[in-house]
């Protein structure tokens, strides 16, 4: 997208207006969190609601002309010095353009057109707009206190806007777009802090125009002469669940296009990353991997898992980000082999005991996007006989996978790829006896990998675009497990790979009664691997134009594991990229 270069205005509070150079290191940070005063829903606002009515109305009539908006400090204009607006959390954070955004609403526009071009529906398409709601700001139950708000990633892939309760809308004929965003009473300061004005908003987010939700139908028929508004209408291959269908005053007067067009346009943009995207998933990596580095040096037996998750989501923030992009999975010992541990019914709170292994499963999230890695290391700081031949084994599979990884080869055979390398190096160490081909074909590694290898990643950690449109979870013979991502790979993806070698007791009990599993296990060996529980490794890995390149830089070996357990100096910028150039296996 082409820069535009505008003068400095007064605004909010949303990012520093000096450059700041990303940067991998925790110590000595001084973080500025400028991104202030984020407006709530109006469920938030309880004790301004129970003011008296006609106070109320005073202040919406205030808002909407008696009086502008407070604007905040010239000191915290969302403007760099260049004249572009960013998001950014500070120094030693990362400096995100929203012209990013802009160019993602352009590239949305194009592929509709193209789309419909060539299912000869371009006419469906006329006075069409698309329009996205925004996530809203949800209350705990039915008190007056409100989840923590994440934005809806859709919109916060169009519009990187982070106040909830928003709408927006595209003409799918000229690209314009425009924001609506609530209305607030005067009172709204005392309690929340400035309202930003319609022009900071648009001056920010770099949209054509900002008007009020309440405002919404007339808006989208004078300025868009908008008859029809394209939606986003489909299912996650993931959840099994849908958004519901925007709602606002005066929506029944227009025609609601609902198929999958816009669901399908939007999975498939957003699957490939641009080059701010992948500085984006870049710097959530390097993040993740220098806390990944810290949690590791301060484990110690006697305490508990969390202070593992508590950790890390420490040096994360230190780096400007506020949020992990799923719980923290922090297992010890034989909880190794659960694969998402940590939730609410097992949060991490068992006893780190001498001796055991630790996994821990966790991701930095920043301006939406999220890294999803996973390191499997001793307490102890060194490997045993058992722990070692467990994990060189799944590093095997990583290392096979990646080699191999590069546009055109398909996600499924790579999953494929990681069983049979997992199985070679178990019969190498004699866990499992007989023919590979029929312990593949037997679905052995369904025991022993109870899910697939990997999926797509970005602004979700299970993100769209595993399976191109029109497909889902193929059922694929070959495969037993839960596999999120089974297309061709192609330049711009970002996928993990998370080969794992698990020792989950009731799959073992079921292994050991099937007469046609059994006879490839060695019962005795299985006894002495056993106490392991689990090992994962789990890379962010970016597809490249002949292969692909590892974003995650932690210790994998373990000689790289045990030199860091020992102290040895490990800093993620100082690491270099591992890149490959494919079909290293085939």
């Amino acid at each position: 997208a082409a820069r535009r270069s505008r003068r400095s205005r007064r605004g909010g509070r949303l990012v520093a207006a000096a450059a700041a150079a990303p940067s991998s290191s925790a110590a000595g940070t001084s973080l500025r969190i400028e991104f202030k005063g984020t407006p709530p829903s109006p469920a938030s606002l309880a004790p301004l609601l129970q003011r008296p009515r006609a106070l109320r109305r005073r202040g919406a009539a205030s808002t909407s002309g008696a009086r502008p908006p407070r604007r905040a400090s010239a000191s915290t204009s969302s403007l760099g010095e260049d004249g572009r607006s960013y998001f950014s959390m500070g120094t030693d954070t990362l400096r995100v353009p929203f012209e990013m955004h802009r160019s993602h609403r352009q590239q949305l526009v194009e592929s509709l057109k193209a789309s419909a071009a060539s299912d000869g529906a371009s006419a469906d398409l006329n006075g069409a707009v698309v329009l996205l709601e925004g996530g809203k700001e949800l209350p705990v139950y039915d008190t007056d206190t409100v989840w923590d708000f994440r934005q809806e990633s859709n919109f916060q892939w169009l519009f990187g806007v982070r106040e909830p309760d928003c709408y927006a809308a595209i003409d799918v004929a000229t690209g314009g777009s425009l924001l609506f965003v609530p209305r607030f009473p005067e009172e709204y300061e005392a309690w929340m802090g400035p309202r930003r004005t319609l022009e900071w908003f648009k001056e920010t987010f770099e949209v054509d125009g900002v008007h009020y939700v309440d405002d919404m139908s007339e808006v989208l028929r004078l300025t868009f002469g908008a008859r029809s508004l394209l939606t986003y209408h489909g299912v996650s291959r993931d959840s099994g669940r849908r958004l519901p269908a925007p709602r606002f005053d005066g929506s029944e007067s227009f025609t609601m296009i609902k198929d999958a067009r816009l669901w399908n346009a939007l999975a498939e943009c957003r699957v490939l990353k641009d080059e701010e995207e992948v500085r984006l998933l870049q710097f959530v990596n390097d993040v993740s991997s220098d806390a990944h580095v810290a949690v590791m040096r301060g484990i110690r037996p006697g305490t508990p898992e969390y202070h593992a998750e508590a950790n890390f989501r420490h040096f994360a923030f230190l780096r400007g980000c506020a949020r992990v992009g799923y719980h923290c999975i922090c297992p010890s010992g034989s909880r190794c082999a659960v694969l998402h541990y940590g939730h609410a019914a097992f949060p991490n709170a068992q006893e780190v005991l001498p001796g055991e292994m630790k996994l821990h499963d966790m991701g930095a999230e920043y301006h939406g996007y999220t890294a999803d890695v996973t390191c499997t290391f001793p307490v102890s700081g060194s490997f045993t006989a058992a722990q070692r031949v467990v994990y060189e084994a799944v590093w095997k599979a990583t290392e096979a996978v990646e080699r191999t990884m590069a546009p055109g080869i398909v996600y499924r055979d790579m999953h494929l790829l990681a069983e049979r390398t997992l199985i070679e190096c178990m019969v190498s160490e004699g866990l499992f006896v007989g023919d590979v081909d029929a312990m593949q074909e037997a679905h052995l590694m369904s025991i022993f990998m109870p899910h697939g290898l990997g999926h797509s990643l970005g602004l979700d950690v299970h993100d769209v675009g595993g399976y191109p449109p029109g497909e889902q979870r193929q059922d694929d013979p070959r495969i037993d497990q839960n596999l999120r991502c089974g297309r061709k790979l192609l330049e711009g993806m970002v996928v993990t790979v998370e080969p794992g070698f698990y020792f989950v007791d009731y799959l073992i009990r079921r292994a050991l009664s099937d007469p046609k599993l059994a006879c490839f296990i060695v019962p005795d060996r299985l006894e002495e691997l056993r106490p392991v529980g689990g090992v994962r490794i789990e890379d962010d890995v970016l597809v490249t134009a002949s292969g692909c390149r590892v974003l995650t830089r932690v210790p994998r070996t373990v000689g790289e594991i045990e030199s860091v357990m020992a102290g040895g100096r490990w800093e993620a910028r100082e690491q270099p990229l591992r890149e490959y150039g494919g079909a290293g296996a085939l």
